[in-house]
């Protein structure tokens, strides 16, 4: 049984993938991200897929869609690259504290936890996706009362 609360963020290992917590804990699972993202959809009443979709839509954006898992939390997942991409990272966009460059195309992730996570991707990149989130919260919510 995989613990679903709190997880800072989903990595590839080599054999499989491993999920970080706030405590230090890494979970190993064979479950792909999207999969694992896609159920956890589904058990609050719609699919990965068409989270991606209306992240895209709403934002008018076609790559590294997010997926919002839950409204209430704020609990919105994106990836660090293309989903094809073996060495795709998926972070838990609720859980960043801020992000800092560590070298050339490497970034360190600091989690409210305390936890921090080097992340091989530009840091420009994880900004960009980070502001992209919080804009789909901002929209989504701004629709809700309009609606």
């Amino acid at each position: 049984m995989t613990k679903t609360n709190d997880i800072l963020l989903i990595r590839p290992d080599g054999s499989g993938y491993e999920m970080l917590y706030p405590d230090g804990s890494v979970q190993k699972t064979k479950e792909k991200p999207l999969a694992f993202l896609d159920r956890r959809c589904l058990l609050l009443g719609s699919s990965a897929n068409g989270r991606m979709e209306s992240f895209r839509s709403v934002l008018g954006v076609k790559q590294k869609a997010a997926v919002l898992v839950s409204e209430l939390k704020g609990e919105i997942w994106f990836p660090t690259l293309s989903m094809k991409a073996p060495e795709c990272v998926w972070l838990n966009y609720r859980e960043i504290l801020s992000v800092s460059s560590s070298g050339r195309n490497t970034s360190l992730v600091r989690f409210f936890s305390g936890m921090t996570a080097e992340i091989n991707v530009d840091i420009r990149t994880i900004r960009l996706q980070m502001k992209r989130c919080r804009a789909y919260l901002e929209k989504i919510s701004e629709n809700q009362k309009n609606v």
